[in-house]
């Protein structure tokens, strides 16, 4: 029998004087008055054992945070009773009476030589590792043997069974969580930080990793129609900056506003942070692409063509397996130089005679995060189509600082020389939150299929906390 500890579920609490002070006074007390009132009616009770739970948890709908919480459990008892047999028992309504609870509240054993065992087991919950552990000395014992030398004869068996327990639940729970991850519920990220999740995965690795490849598969697809039909553009944002000086600090802040925005408006976006080597062999459809300090050689001149070009999906290269389509939301660069000398290394690697323009065209904005007077600044640089200008590369550092004839000379004649047409058509110096902003309103002007700027402040200021702190737990 299971039931809280409030007057108001006991017929015999509510209608007497002592009632309630008795549910206050603990689980032997309680238990030897329910004996009392079973035996008063007929039955003969053998064993008789009960334990108050008051450290259980619960997932409850918070209407404060619109969100599923985990909170306390009301205090309940659990108390599990045997009769000398059939005849000595009485039907379930019948008990119910007796006890003083709805019959609902009573459960007989199921089938089986351990359905006993089971009960006993559960007062302390030796075989649920993932419930509060009691000790069992806060288990009552009214008939029968003590329940302190049960557990002692039973435990090391108790324990052993926690292993069929787990496999039961997670075979009741994989088709659930298989087809959470095909609708994108749930993430990668998610089962591997998630102890329920990963006991499913373990089990059923094959079958999960085929359903986060299919979803990723399938989001690919959409997001390439979606761009084709001009839906949307893929944002390149590109952030460069002294080493240490916080670019990725940044570029984490303005992608978790970003899928912040998205997520208040009903879209699961998440995020792709690209290894150095083979950068694309692990992407699956994210909206969002990290590629952070990722050197220029890292991809062919031709393959940062393709996946930078904000208006097409195009097929990438992957170590393993190709990728269909790639079509980002958004891509985030960083880097510890300016846009147009990282894309002059890009332009070397691979057969590509392409102008250095082609690359710059592609960016969105160009970010750059300096310190001045020791605070932190970043430049936010909107790139769009300007004047020509003449970009000089000098890869010798005694002709670029020498003055007259010979440094002239160099730059005419052994320095590459660019004629630019794209670069920053606007510049603006912020704070942190003042750029993150800004490119909130380049994001929200890429993609025409959502108002990413009207989620409100407080559900962007919580949707952000909440990213952050699962990206550095995963970091």
């Amino acid at each position: 029998m299971t039931q809280y500890l409030d007057p108001a579920y006991w017929s015999w609490a509510s209608g007497g004087p002592n009632g309630g002070t008795l549910l206050e006074e603990g689980a032997e007390a309680i238990l030897a008055y329910l004996v009392q009132r079973l035996e008063g009616g007929g039955c003969e009770v053998v064993e008789a054992h009960a334990i108050v739970h008051d450290k259980d948890e619960r997932q409850v709908w918070s209407d404060v945070s619109k969100q599923i919480v985990i909170e306390p459990k009301p205090e309940h008892i659990h108390a599990v009773i045997k009769f000398a047999g059939r005849a000595k028992s009485a039907p379930i309504a019948r008990l119910g009476d007796l006890l003083g609870v709805e019959p609902q509240y009573v459960e007989k054993p199921g089938r089986g030589r351990y359905a006993y065992d089971n009960m006993l087991s559960y007062l302390t919950h030796a075989k649920y590792a993932d419930k509060y552990q009691y000790a069992p000395s806060e288990v009552a014992t009214v008939r029968g043997p003590e329940y302190l030398g049960v557990d002692a004869a039973r435990r090391e068996a108790w324990l052993k069974g926690r292993a069929h327990v787990k496999k039961k639940r997670v075979a009741e729970d994989f088709e659930d969580m298989r087809e959470r991850v095909l609708q994108g519920e749930i993430t990668r990220h998610q089962i591997m930080l998630t102890d329920e999740l990963f006991d499913i995965y373990s089990r059923h690795s094959r079958e999960i990793d085929d359903a986060l490849s299919a979803y990723g598969q399938r989001r690919a697809y959409r997001a390439a129609a979606k761009l084709r039909a001009g839906d949307f553009a893929t944002q390149v944002v590109f952030i460069h900056g002294d080493a240490g000086v916080g670019k990725t600090r940044f570029a984490q802040d303005f992608i978790t506003t970003a899928i912040a925005s998205a997520k208040a408006h009903g879209q699961r976006w998440q995020l792709y942070r690209a290894a150095t080597a083979n950068p694309l062999d692990d992407w699956h459809g994210e909206e969002v692409m990290l590629l952070d300090d990722l050197r220029a050689c890292a991809m062919d001149a031709n393959d940062w063509l393709l996946l930078l070009d904000p208006y097409n999906a195009s097929p990438a290269k992957a170590r393993y397996k190709n990728k269909g389509e790639v079509a980002p939301r958004l891509i985030v660069v960083t880097a510890t130089i300016e846009p147009v000398e990282f894309f002059f290394y890009a332009r070397q690697k691979g057969n590509v005679d392409e102008a250095l323009d082609q690359f710059i065209r592609r960016l969105a904005s160009v970010v750059k995060v300096f310190r001045e007077d020791d605070i932190l600044r970043y430049r936010v640089q909107r790139i769009g189509k300007i004047e020509p200008y003449e970009w000089h590369k000098c890869e010798l550092e005694s002709y670029h600082h020498t003055q007259g004839v010979v440094g002239n000379l160099y730059h005419r004649q052994i320095a590459p020389r660019y004629e630019l047409t794209y670069g920053p058509e606007s510049s603006s110096d912020h704070c942190a939150d003042g750029a993150v902003t800004e490119l909130m309103v380049g994001l929200a002007e890429f993609n025409d299929d959502m108002q990413l700027l009207e989620a409100t402040p407080e559900q962007l200021s919580a949707y952000h906390d909440e990213l952050m702190a699962d990206m550095e737990e995963a970091s």
